[in-house]
């Protein structure tokens, strides 16, 4: 196929929205790897980018939808939309085999530090950045890894870092970071898109994406 064929996404969340924003809108600039199909939601709609006004088709899974039921309802959807990657944006639980089995590990997750450092259980949201801010570290960041059965131990993608300043509380480095997250989750996935599926996209890289070091 020719590289204007683009990788149909699936965005996954249940916070504010603000990463999937910022994926809807980098998708779509002709320079972009992948096409945002679906943008699924466990909580209120408000928020995530999808339904009226957006070139997206939006469906919201209840929270109270859990286990075997979600994975099911979840893989349904993923074939009926045609979907060859996975993103988590805000998703808070565990993703689970049979999701990335039928996904073929395509599944990725963008959080807010520096990995492997202040991950796993426990680590979102204004936790990180209390955490970050207890070590005494002067640097944090973002980084986008592809996701496992385990939290936060995934292949990284790419990593972007912010400075901490004295000042900082949690919420005002959450809000650095969260701006940090919203330039960096697009052009990573579009790196791991042109990395592992040359068969849509072709093999000569995207003009005006550089690859995440």
């Amino acid at each position: 196929m020719g590289s204007t064929t683009k990788v149909r996404i699936a965005i996954l969340g249940s916070g504010t929205g603000s990463n999937a924003k910022a994926l809807c809108e980098a998708a779509k600039s002709s320079e972009s790897a992948f096409s945002v199909a679906l943008v699924l939601t466990t909580s209120s709609a408000a928020g995530m980018c999808g339904g009226k006004g957006e070139n997206v088709d939006l469906e919201v899974i209840p929270a109270s939808v859990k286990g075997e039921e979600f994975s099911t309802k979840l893989c349904s959807l993923l074939e009926q939309y045609r979907i060859d990657v996975l993103v988590l944006a805000g998703f808070m639980r565990l993703v689970s085999t049979k999701v990335l089995t039928y996904m073929s590990g395509h599944v990725v997750n963008i959080h807010p530090a520096l990995l492997p450092e202040f991950g796993g259980q426990g680590m979102y949201g204004l936790h990180v950045h209390e955490a970050v801010l207890a070590s005494g570290r002067t640097e944090t960041g973002a980084t986008v890894h592809v996701v496992t059965e385990q939290y936060d131990e995934g292949a990284m993608i790419g990593q972007t870092k912010v400075p901490v300043f004295p000042e900082d509380s949690p919420s005002s480095l959450q809000q650095r970071v969260k701006e940090t997250e919203h330039k960096l989750y697009p052009v990573a996935l579009n790196h791991y898109i042109r990395e592992n599926f040359q068969d849509i996209v072709g093999s000569v890289p995207i003009a005006g994406i550089s690859a995440v070091s």
